[in-house]
């Protein structure tokens, strides 16, 4: 094989496929509208979700203790300091017609409530609509409750509706913290101390972490996960629309005939073009690894401790490699054996179908890199990856390291090798429009190559 030719083809088809709108626009642009569209997003789904309002129903309002003018519960010494003027009988749940704010959290889960007082606990104002939750308070709560008995608050949502669902969660939350308030009422006026309930106490350690560093730990578990399969499918997409067109492409444009009579040999144009394709899904990933590291950056302007691991975006910028090569030789022979863009377009869905659980099993919670997961294509290389950008991951052993980019390396292999076989197959690379047979389909894809 003579590197010159295979140079002289690679840079040929480079040339063309720059001049192709098409491809930059999958390659360069979407993702540089698509990041800024990811961030955006999700804070509009925190703004909307703190801005949301979920109307609420309240069944036997009137059982519930009113508001006392000095409602604050004054504990000295693990007992209750009663006064005459600031006694407090029973904790408030409601004021003004809504939900006391020391009931609610911090986060967009409580969100905003609005109550509404119903007569009954008749569902018709659920199912119309009108309220998104009911909750049903019963008669004498609270001097059943002193006198030890587990009166039952109901709360009533629709099944199969996801605004209800949310009211129902919200509601339980408040009434949950309401109940541990009441509970420590009960215990400080019988001299106990507030955590009676609790004979052992369990150091949480994230428990312990402020609410900023809690964030910053969600946001890095989601993120180390996702990104891998973000890259995955970033190489993929850069990788199928310039084999298509220099395959499938080439055959309706005409010029495959031209650039099978030229002096270089067919695994010469295998070669330049594969070198093509593999450029433009390798900078497909750089492109997409560079909007990570600034998105990483500038989260970590705003965050107590940084969400990913430089190192690892340096390693998996070395891990694209295999892994543009892979999907690079895959495109290439989907397209040498598809006669038209369209046909190739409808051939790339199954490879669409087989990657996207690959690169999905690589998420499941929990999962440990082992040298047999790593064996697997594409989910090892996701694993490894996430192991690489977690700022604390575990040490990579060195079979998973042989077995997750050698898998991916004699995948190539064999890719490579069909990719070249098909462009040896005159049968392939000119066979006509003949009708959608699946006997002739699979004639042409084994028979010996002429």
């Amino acid at each position: 094989m003579r590197r010159s030719l295979v140079r002289l083809i690679a840079a040929r088809e480079i040339r063309d496929l720059l001049r192709d709108r098409r491809t930059l626009l999958i390659i360069l642009v979407l993702p540089a509208l698509l990041y800024p569209a990811f961030v955006l997003v999700g804070l509009a789904f925190a703004v909307s979700m703190l801005e949301q309002k979920t109307v609420i129903g309240i069944v036997g309002a009137e059982n519930l203790p009113p508001v006392k003018p000095h409602p604050e519960a004054l504990l000295a010494g693990g007992t209750l300091a009663v006064e005459a003027e600031r006694r407090w009988d029973n904790p408030p749940l409601i004021e003004g017609g809504k939900f006391l704010t020391r009931f609610h959290r911090t986060e967009a889960l409580s969100g905003q409530m609005e109550l509404r007082v119903l007569a009954s606990d008749d569902r018709g104002p659920l199912d119309r609509r009108e309220v998104d939750a009911i909750l049903v308070i019963p008669p004498n709560v609270m001097s059943d409750i002193e006198n030890g008995k587990r009166p039952e608050m109901r709360i009533l949502g629709r099944d199969g509706d996801e605004t209800s669902k949310l009211a129902v969660t919200r509601v339980g939350g408040v009434v949950g913290r309401w109940r541990e308030q009441v509970k420590v009422v009960r215990f400080t006026r019988r001299g106990l101390p507030a955590d009676f309930d609790e004979p052992l106490a369990i150091v949480d350690p994230q428990a312990s972490k402020p609410a900023e560093i809690r964030t910053a730990d969600e946001l890095r578990d989601v993120l180390v996960k996702f990104l891998p399969f973000l890259l995955v499918m970033w190489t993929m997409a850069g990788a199928l629309h310039p084999a298509i067109d220099l395959t499938a492409g080439e055959k309706e444009r005409g010029t495959m005939e031209t650039l099978l009579i030229c002096p270089a040999g067919r695994t010469e144009i295998v070669a330049g073009k594969f070198v093509a394709v593999f450029v433009f899904s390798y900078m497909s990933a750089l492109w997409n690894l560079l909007w990570m590291a600034t998105g990483a950056i500038l989260l970590g302007l705003f965050l107590p401790t940084p969400i990913l691991s430089f190192s690892g975006l340096g390693w998996a910028a070395l891990l694209a490699v295999p892994l543009a090569a892979l999907f690079s030789s895959l495109a290439l022979g989907l397209g040498a054996f598809a006669r038209s863009t369209k046909e190739g377009q409808y051939y790339l869905l199954p490879l669409m179908m087989l990657i996207l659980p690959l690169s999905m099993f690589a998420l499941t919670p929990g999962l440990k890199l082992t040298p047999f997961l790593s064996a697997i294509p594409v989910s090892g290389l996701s694993l490894i990856l996430q192991n690489l950008l977690a700022i604390s991951g575990e040490p990579i052993s060195v079979w998973s390291w042989l077995l997750g980019v050698g898998s991916l390396v004699a995948c190539v292999g064999l890719t490579l090798t069909w990719a070249s076989w098909q462009f040896r197959r005159e049968s392939v690379l000119f066979r006509g429009e003949e009708g959608p047979s699946l006997r002739a389909w699979l004639r042409i894809l084994t028979e010996r190559g002429t």
